[in-house]
């Protein structure tokens, strides 16, 4: 230890998000709904539409838990210089980062439930669970038998719809849904969604 902190501040930041990672992959492991909790999705709407939906938890962990490793490796067992260790350690993890990311969602994901494919959900209805703007995208949740899925949504009529609103899947574009407001059956108008 004492090697670890004579040797500076960067190789202290290396072995903490190196220890960070692997605690919260024995929390994800040991608590299924600690797992759960630590989920999160990051969308970046861009005008090219490109988007990160549903990034894997274990991904970010190993892609720490990478740079962490190597960082140390670098420094301690190569006596490499600060930007040469940065460089070696970032690329590294992006490489196991991408290639965890990938591997939940090409290998795992479509083994959850061999019979379910996202264009099964054309036509249920889903509850929005972060606004959807006129001209916007916002997100929607819907339950399946492998637990609440989320997806990016956009209004197939440019209108506003509020948190908490029932909709209906149109039609899918990649992960992106174009939803309508659930009509009021009774009246036949679409329900106030303000």
């Amino acid at each position: 230890m004492d090697d670890l902190i004579a040797t500076g501040t960067l190789n202290v930041a290396y072995a903490g998000m190196l220890m960070l990672s692997i605690v919260f992959t024995l929390i994800s492991l040991l608590g299924v709904g600690a797992g759960e909790a630590l989920d999160f999705d990051m969308e970046i709407d861009t005008d090219g539409s490109f988007d990160f939906i549903s990034v894997s938890p274990f991904a970010l962990a190993l892609f720490f838990a990478t740079f962490g490793a190597m960082g140390l490796v670098t420094r301690l067992g190569l006596g490499m210089e600060a930007v040469q260790s940065l460089v070696v350690a970032t690329v590294a993890a992006l490489a196991v980062g991408i290639m965890g990311q990938a591997f939940f969602v090409y290998i795992l994901s479509p083994t959850v439930s061999s019979n379910f494919t996202l264009e099964d959900l054309v036509g249920r209805e889903a509850e929005v669970v972060t606004t959807i703007p006129a001209d916007g995208r916002g997100e929607i949740g819907i339950n399946n038998a492998s637990g609440r899925l989320k997806l990016a949504a956009r209004s197939t009529d440019h209108e506003s719809i509020a948190v908490s609103s029932i909709v209906v899947i149109e039609r899918l574009s990649g992960r992106l849904a174009i939803v309508s407001p659930v009509e009021d059956k009774l009246s036949g108008v679409v329900a106030d969604v303000n």
